[in-house]
């Protein structure tokens, strides 16, 4: 058995409890189409399975989360994007930093490496607004969640965590009021 981050992964019959990782992660992963996943109510249970993968990935040492990340079908890392924005917004619902912290290491998996011509900027401003909402600092929020990240992504977050200009006006958001709680939309 091995742990990662409070998360119990039996060892495969070869001994490796990484295998057994990604096995389970790439069973959520089948399970989820990006433009199913967007349509789904929040919060829905691929939130919660999407979660713990993001979990248990912040145990690993980084060569194993290199392999993982080498690992993943790229069209499913936007999964991983969609469910920071879900994250987010049910982070400010539930005011809950530690959930906003795994929506941001979700986005940084979603953009690893940096896809050419993606704003990411415009994503990360979500968090930026959403880690003020919650009363934790962005800075902070943005070098912790860096360690997760390549180097240049890395370079971006704790730049970007730094700013003190950031609204979701001026990167095309918008926060909405719904009976379930609040939520952004994208209108660029």
């Amino acid at each position: 058995m091995s742990k990662a981050n409070g998360q119990v992964y039996p060892a495969s019959a070869n001994g490796q409890a990484y295998r057994a990782y990604l096995e389970s992660a790439l069973s959520v992963l089948d399970q989820l189409s990006i433009v199913d996943y967007i349509a789904l109510p929040m919060p829905a249970p691929a939130d919660e399975l999407l979660a713990k993968v993001v979990s248990a990935f912040t145990g690993w040492p980084v060569v194993v989360r290199d392999q993982f990340l080498a690992g993943l079908p790229s069209d499913k890392l936007g999964l991983f994007g969609i469910f920071g924005h879900r994250a987010a917004t049910l982070a400010v619902r539930n005011n809950d930093a530690d959930l906003l912290r795994l929506g941001m290491i979700g986005n940084v998996i979603a953009n690893t490496p940096i896809p050419a011509n993606r704003n990411v900027d415009a994503a990360l401003a979500v968090f930026h607004h959403c880690a003020r909402k919650l009363e934790t600092d962005p800075q902070t929020l943005f070098v912790d969640v860096a360690q997760f990240a390549a180097e240049d992504m890395a370079e971006r977050l704790i730049a970007f965590g730094r700013r003190d200009d950031v609204s979701l006006k001026q990167f095309g958001w918008r926060e909405i009021k719904t009976p379930e709680g609040v939520r952004y939309k994208f209108e660029w």
